[in-house]
C-alpha cells in the first residue's frame, strides 16, 4: 500500500483492500509456506478442469482500476483466477479459494468464516463493471471453494447484498488514510527542537557533512567517536527531512535495550508530542499473566482476536499518550481487556511516524514481517538508521544461521503425528533425526554427511509441503521447528563459501552462514534512504564488504556507501596510553602471568585513590582467575566482576555500586557492560585491558578464514581475528572519555600490543611508543 496523504491518492492491490480491518493482524503458526504451495497446486488443477469445460475461458487476468471513493482516489489492482463465459454470453468472475472446512455446509456459515474472500470477489465484481473490457457483459462473481483434505468443492454466488462490502471496505479504509494525512500535517507543524542547546566542537561540521553525504547516497556510513552526540545529530537530520517531506516514516534500530532508551530519551525532548513514535519490544517483554489473558509466547496468543478487539472498541489513534503507546500502558491495556500487550503494539506501528526496535525487525528473515507487513508501510518513503552498526554483519550473519536439533524434531513429529501428519514424512524426519545424532561434535560435516542431510532435509520439505494434516491442531513450537527443514535445506544447498555446516554440541545441527552481505545489501535498498553509524565502523573498505556495499560513486549511487565523520579534537590529548609488554595474555600462555596481571591491577588501583580501575578482559574465566590470584597477593583490595544475565537496571546497579564500593571493576570485552553502559565517562580515570579479545579459534573461525576475499593469510587473520578484536577495545576505551575536559590513562596490557598487526589497527588516539617491560617502568609511568 502507497499513500500520497497530500493529494489523497493511494495505490494499493485487491487482497490489501480486502483484506484491512482497524484491528490487529492475527499471526499465523508454521504451515503458511504449505498453504501457499496446496494452493497453487488446486489452483493448476481446476484451472484445467474449467479448461476442459470451457475452452473459452481466460485464467490469471489482471486488473487495475482507479476508483474515486469520497475525498480519495484509489489506484485498485489484482489479478482475477478465472473468467469464465456463460450461455447466455455473459462471464463470471471466479476466485479459488483453499480452505480447511468439511464441505459442503450451508453458505451463511460459510460467508461467515470467510469476509476476506467475500469482500475480494465484491472488489474484482465492482472494479470489472467500470473497465472498457467487460462494459458490454452481464456479470457475475463467485467463489470457489476447495477443502483441502478431502477435495470437495463448493460454489458460492455472490448475492447483491454481498456487492456492498466493496464499498463497506473503503470506508473502513478511509479512517486509517485521513489519520496518515493528519500525520503529513504533524509532520510539517510540529515545531523541531534542536538537539543541543549549544554544539560542541566538531558538531556543527557533523551536521553539515551529514546532509552533503545524504545527497550523494542512499546509504551513509556515519561513524563519530563514543559521547560526541551523534544519535542527537541523527535524529534531528532525520527529523528535517521528514518535516520537509522527504520521508513519512523513520526506523532507528538498536541491538541494545540502552541503545533504544537513550534515544527516546533524546528524541522527546526534540519533539514533544507533535508527531507519533513507538518502540517495539519482543513477544517475551509483552508477556503478562491476568484473568483476562495469560501470554503463551506464541500465536496462539492471538485466539479470538478480532472479537476481543471489537469487544473492547478500540480506536488505535486515541491509544497514543503524548505521541507514545509504551509496554507498560501495552501490558495495562492487555490485562483489562483480555488482548495480547504484543498485538496491541503491533497494531498502533501504522500509525506513528517513528519505530523503534530491535535490527531482527528488519534484517532477520524470521522477524522482518513485523516491520514490513504493517498497512501504509512503504521502504521507499522511510528512512532506516541502524545504531551500533559495527555489529549488524554478524547479527545478521547469526539470523540468516539455521539451528535444529535432533530432540527438539522428534518432539515436534510426535505433536504433529497426533495431527494426523503421514507415516512417510515422520519416517523421514526420524531418519534425519538418527543421521544427525551419529554425526561428530566441533568439527565441519563430511561431503557425504553434508549430501545425506541435504537429502533427507529436502525429501522432508517435499512430503511436508504435499502432506495433508491438520496444522491448526499442532502446536506452535511443533510447526516452528518442523519449517526449519526447508530453510536447512536451503543452506546446505548454499554455497561452501557462504554456510558452515557442523554440529557445535551433540545432536545440534547448524548452518552458520560466514557471509551475509548480499542478503544485508538487498534489505538496505528497499529503503529511500539509511544510515549506518557508529564509533567503531573502521576499517571502512572492510565494513561496506561485510555489508555488501561499495564506494559511492556518480555511476553506481545504488548499492554504494559514502562516508560522514564526525572529528572530536577534545579526544586528541585525552588519553595516556602506554603498553605493558611483560605478559602473554595468550590462551595457552596466560596462566603463567595471573600473578603478573593481579599485581598490576593492584598497583593501577594504588594509584587510583578513592576512585575504582575499571578492568577489561577476554572472558569471564580470565576476569574469576585474576581475580582470584588478586585476592591472595592483595587481599584488602576489593574486586567485583560484571554479573552474568541481569536486565538493563541490574546492570546500571552494578556500575553505580562499583563505582561507590569497589577498587576494580572487572568487565567483559564484548558485552554490554564494556559496549551499552555509559556512566564510566568522566568517573573512571584509570583503565587496563588485559589482552585483544580475539574471536574463540573453532571450526566457525577456520572457515571464515577459508572464506576470506583476502588472499594473503595475513590478511585473512586480520580481517577474522584482529579487527573483531579491536572494534570491542575501541568501544570500550571510547565510554571512558564522553565529553570534553574528561582525561583517561589506559594500560594495554599484552606484548600482542607492540606487534605491528595488532597495533596499526588500534586508533590513532590509542596508538603509543610507551612500552612497559618491568615493574619499575610501570611505577614510573603510573608516577608520571
Amino acid at each position: 500500500m502507497q499513500i500520497d496523504p497530500l493529494e489523497r491518492r493511494v495505490r494499493l492491490n485487491v487482497r490489501e483492500l480486502a483484506g484491512f480491518r482497524n484491528a490487529p493482524k492475527t499471526e499465523r503458526s508454521g504451515g503458511h509456506a504449505w498453504r501457499a504451495a496446496i494452493g497453487q497446486q488446486w489452483h493448476k488443477e481446476l484451472e484445467s478442469a474449467t479448461q476442459a469445460r470451457h475452452p473459452e475461458a481466460r485464467f490469471e487476468i489482471p486488473v487495475q482500476a482507479v476508483w474515486q471513493h469520497k475525498e480519495w482516489r484509489f489506484d485498485i489492482q489484482g489479478r482475477i483466477d478465472q473468467i469464465v463465459p456463460t450461455q447466455a454470453g455473459g462471464l463470471v468472475l471466479r476466485e479459488v479459494k483453499t480452505i480447511r472446512h468439511p464441505l459442503p455446509d450451508a453458505e451463511e456459515i460459510l460467508w461467515d468464516r470467510y469476509p476476506d474472500y467475500i469482500a475480494q470477489v465484491a472488489i474484482y465484481l465492482g472494479l470489472a463493471r467500470v473497465l472498457p473490457d467487460y462494459r458490454e457483459y452481464e456479470l457475475k462473481a463467485e467463489l470457489l471453494f476447495v477443502d483441502i483434505d478431502s477435495g470437495l468443492t463448493q460454489t458460492l454466488r455472490l448475492q447483491p447484498e454481498h456487492e456492498s462490502t466493496f464499498e463497506q471496505q473503503l470506508d473502513a479504509l478511509l479512517p486509517f488514510l485521513n489519520d496518515r494525512r493528519h500525520a503529513r500535517v504533524r509532520l510539517e507543524d510540529f515545531e523541531l527542537k534542536p538537539a543541543f542547546d549549544q554544539l560542541r566542537e566538531g558538531q556543527a561540521e557533523l551536521f553539515e557533512t551529514l546532509d552533503i553525504a545524504a545527497t550523494q547516497s542512499r546509504t551513509v556510513l556515519l561513524e563519530a567517536p563514543t559521547g560526541f552526540g551523534k544519535t542527537g545529530i541523527v535524529l534531528e537530520h532525520a527529523l528535517r527531512q521528514m518535516k520537509s517531506g522527504m520521508y513519512e516514516r523513520c526506523i532507528y534500530l538498536s541491538s541494545k535495550s540502552t541503545g533504544q532508551l537513550q534515544t527516546i530519551e533524546q528524541l522527546r525532548r526534540m519533539i514533544g508530542d507533535g508527531i507519533r513514535y513507538i518502540q517495539m519490544r519482543n513477544r517475551t517483554e509483552h508477556r503478562i499473566e491476568s484473568p483476562a489473558h495469560t501470554c503463551t509466547g506464541d500465536s496462539r496468543c492471538d485466539e479470538g482476536l478480532g472479537q476481543l478487539w471489537f469487544e473492547a472498541d478500540l480506536h488505535t489513534p486515541e491509544l497514543f499518550k503524548d505521541g507514545h503507546f509504551s509496554l507498560d500502558e501495552a501490558k495495562r491495556l492487555g490485562a483489562e481487556t483480555g488482548i495480547c500487550p504484543y498485538a496491541l503494539t503491533k497494531a498502533c506501528l501504522p500509525y506513528a511516524e517513528i519505530w523503534i526496535g530491535d535490527s531482527n525487525y528488519v534484517f532477520a528473515p524470521a522477524s522482518r514481517a513485523v516491520f514490513s507487513e504493517p498497512y501504509g508501510f512503504d521502504p521507499a518513503r522511510t528512512l532506516l538508521i541502524v545504531d551500533e552498526a559495527h555489529n549488524l554483519p554478524d547479527r545478521v550473519a547469526d539470523a540468516l544461521s539455521v539451528a535444529l536439533n535432533a530432540g527438539e524434531l522428534l518432539f515436534a513429529l510426535e505433536e504433529i503425528e497426533s495431527a494426523g501428519a503421514p507415516r512417510q514424512l515422520l519416517r523421514t524426519g526420524r531418519e534425519l533425526c538418527q543421521v544427525i545424532d551419529a554425526q561428530p561434535i566441533q568439527q565441519a560435516l563430511s561431503p557425504n554427511s553434508q549430501y545425506l542431510l541435504l537429502d533427507l532435509c529436502e525429501d522432508f520439505e517435499r512430503q511436508l509441503r504435499e502432506a495433508r494434516f491438520d496444522f491448526d491442531a499442532a502446536a506452535p513450537f511443533a510447526l516452528d521447528i518442523i519449517w526449519r527443514i526447508p530453510d536447512l535445506a536451503k543452506a546446505l544447498a548454499g554455497p561452501s563459501w557462504q554456510w558452515l555446516h557442523w554440529l557445535p554440541s551433540a545432536g545440534m545441527m547448524k548452518a552458520t552462514c560466514l557471509d551475509a552481505s548480499q542478503w544485508t545489501a538487498e534489505c538496505l535498498q528497499a529503503f529511500s534512504g539509511s544510515i549506518l553509524m557508529s564509533a567503531t565502523l573502521a576499517p571502512y573498505d572492510s565494513f561496506r564488504t561485510s555489508c555488501g556495499l561499495k564506494k559511492a560513486s556518480a555511476d553506481s549511487p545504488a548499492g554504494s556507501a559514502v562516508l560522514a565523520i564526525g572529528h572530536a579534537p577534545w579526544r586528541d590529548d585525552a588519553y595516556d596510553v602506554a603498553i605493558d609488554c611483560r605478559v602473554d595474555t595468550r590462551l595457552k600462555a596466560r596462566e603463567q602471568y595471573y600473578e603478573t596481571t593481579a599485581r598490576t591491577v593492584a598497583a593501577l588501583a594504588h594509584y587510583s585513590p578513592g576512585e575504582p580501575v575499571a578492568v577489561f578482559f577476554a572472558s569471564y574465566q580470565y576476569a574469576e582467575n585474576v581475580k582470584a590470584y588478586l585476592s591472595a597477593t592483595d587481599p584488602g583490595l576489593r574486586a567485583m566482576v560484571q554479573p552474568r544475565g541481569v536486565d538493563l537496571n541490574e546492570q546500571r546497579e552494578f556500575i553505580e555500586e562499583g563505582l561507590f564500593m569497589a577498587d576494580a571493576i572487572f568487565l567483559i570485552l564484548g558485552s554490554s557492560y564494556a559496549e551499552g553502559v555509559d556512566q564510566l565517562g568522566g568517573r573512571v580515570h584509570t583503565a587496563m585491558v588485559v589482552g585483544p579479545a580475539l574471536p574463540e579459534v573453532n571450526c566457525v573461525q577456520d572457515a571464515r578464514m577459508d572464506a576470506s576475499p583476502s588472499q594473503a593469510r595475513e590478511e585473512a587473520f586480520r580481517d577474522v581475528y584482529i579487527i573483531p578484536a579491536m572494534r570491542r577495545i575501541h568501544q570500550a576505551l571510547g565510554r571512558l572519555v564522553r565529553a570534553p575536559g574528561q582525561h583517561a590513562r589506559i594500560l594495554l596490557h599484552g606484548k600482542r600490543y607492540a606487534e605491528p598487526a595488532y597495533h596499526e589497527q588500534l586508533a590513532p588516539e590509542y596508538q603509543s611508543d610507551a612500552y612497559i617491560r618491568s615493574a619499575d617502568e610501570l611505577a614510573h609511568w603510573l608516577q608520571s
